[in-house]
């Protein structure tokens, strides 16, 4: 049922419904659905532009990344976790062909290009 301009407003002011909330809805004030969808469109904007600048950026904690092994390592080159104290030795046995080992990755390392074997971090 339509709300009469005389009869008592919705919001139990006390006031006609002419003077009260029908001015604000035939000036569109009374509509906050259309604001708050610019709001939360805003939030999502922002949020995702702090998403990117995160992963661009990167931490500011003194690690960097190696695109060579795909992960990050700290400022000296090490292994995340580790100290110089903490490597792995090579196991035992001679070295396989045209490979070295990285005693901080604990793993084989081609010689000629310095790349992990086998796909090894």
């Amino acid at each position: 049922m339509k709300i009469g301009r005389n009869d008592p407003c919705h919001c139990g002011s006390g006031k006609k419904y002419k003077n009260c909330h029908q001015k604000a809805a035939a000036e569109g004030k009374g509509d906050w659905s259309k604001s708050a969808l610019y709001v939360i469109a805003a939030l999502l904007v922002l949020g995702a532009g702090g998403f990117v600048y995160g992963i661009v950026a990167g931490p500011d904690d003194g690690r960097i990344w190696s695109a060579e092994h795909g992960h990050w390592h700290n400022a000296d080159g090490t292994e995340l976790g580790t100290s110089q104290a903490n490597f792995v030795p090579q196991p035992p046995g001679p070295a396989p062909e045209g490979q070295v080992w990285s005693s901080d990755h604990g793993h084989w390392h081609d010689a000629a290009t310095g790349l992990a074997v086998g796909g090894a971090e």
